[in-house]
């Protein structure tokens, strides 16, 4: 019973913890196998220690976390993404297009993930006008229309900014 608890307790702030990760996206480091300076192993580590857990333990309680949240979000954005088929907004060439765009672009995070955090705020707005430049040129060449997709990469397109972002 004693075991038992202590999983309720780590899959709890595992829960809390990783739904917050998962928002800001910093997981993508912790994807590439990195288990010792990845974002999630100071979680890790402070789990085992607070409740006297095997440190492998707790990995593999928020490895697989995180697995079936990815897995989850990957068939929402499909069922997102089928219903803009069936609706006639976007075709289904269109729709293996945008899954594998997706891929490429998570990829990319995980790869430059540690050296974008090391930029400074003006070199990091550029780096994501440039990205966001590229996805629209993408977009304007398989004839899709971003402001059908928004949320679909992760953040809006065409001068139109989220919460917390000044307007020029």
């Amino acid at each position: 019973m004693k075991g038992f608890t202590k999983s309720l307790i780590v899959a709890s702030i595992v829960g809390a913890v990783g739904t917050g990760t998962l928002a800001t996206g910093t997981i993508a480091n912790a994807e590439s196998g990195n288990d010792s300076k990845g974002p999630r192993s100071g979680l890790v580590d402070k789990l085992a220690t607070t409740f006297n857990l095997n440190k492998g333990e707790v990995r593999d309680v928020v490895d697989e976390f995180h697995a079936n949240r990815k897995a989850d979000h990957q068939k929402h954005m499909s069922e997102r993404l089928q219903a803009l088929v069936d609706d006639g907004t976007i075709t289904a060439d269109q729709m293996a297009a945008i899954e594998t765009k997706l891929q490429k672009l998570q990829d990319e995070r995980v790869a430059t993930h540690n050296a974008e955090g090391e930029l400074d705020h003006a070199s990091r707005k550029k780096v994501h006008e440039e990205r966001r430049a590229e996805l629209e040129a993408w977009a304007d060449e398989q004839g899709i229309n971003l402001d059908n997709l928004k949320g679909v990469f992760g953040g809006s397109h065409h001068g139109h900014r989220g919460p917390g972002h000044n307007v020029e």
